[in-house]
């Protein structure tokens, strides 16, 4: 009997830097505008409530997010190299669980970012993952 060899999906190395990509990115980005809109200012509770109730502002950063959630899949399934899928949905239910924990912290962030962001992240990061195997398969000119 022949025993075959089954491959490992998990990439850690893929994971880790997709995580670090997505976290990272919108870290930075959020930062630098978050630094441009609040300027000198203090930030005071008056002022992040005022943050928070801006739609066209927190659309701004959910779109932000989820583009540097789509890269991190990107990346984790370009570097893995094998279960583009896998290792890029894992960059999306990691996001959701940090998600999830802060839908269940009181932080004033309006419910319905925190839904889109939870519900969308996995299905984005996925897409990074298909543009990453569509890339792999697309013969070189």
């Amino acid at each position: 009997m022949v025993e075959q060899k089954s491959e490992r999906k998990f990439h850690f190395l893929g994971v880790l830097l997709g995580i670090a990509v997505d976290n990272l990115g919108t870290l930075v980005s959020t930062a630098l505008i978050g630094s441009l809109y609040f300027g000198s200012s203090p930030v005071n509770e008056q002022a992040v409530s005022t943050f928070y109730s801006n739609v066209m502002l927190l659309l701004l950063f959910l779109v932000i997010g989820l583009f540097w959630s789509f890269l991190g899949g990107y990346v984790a399934a370009r570097v893995a190299k094998r279960a583009e899928y896998f290792n890029a949905a894992c960059i999306g239910v990691i996001g959701a669980a940090i998600g999830f924990d802060s839908m269940i912290s009181d932080n004033g962030i309006p419910l319905w970012y925190e839904l889109i962001g939870f519900f969308a992240i996995v299905p984005v990061s996925l897409l990074g993952g298909y543009l990453a195997l569509k890339r792999k398969k697309a013969p070189l000119k």
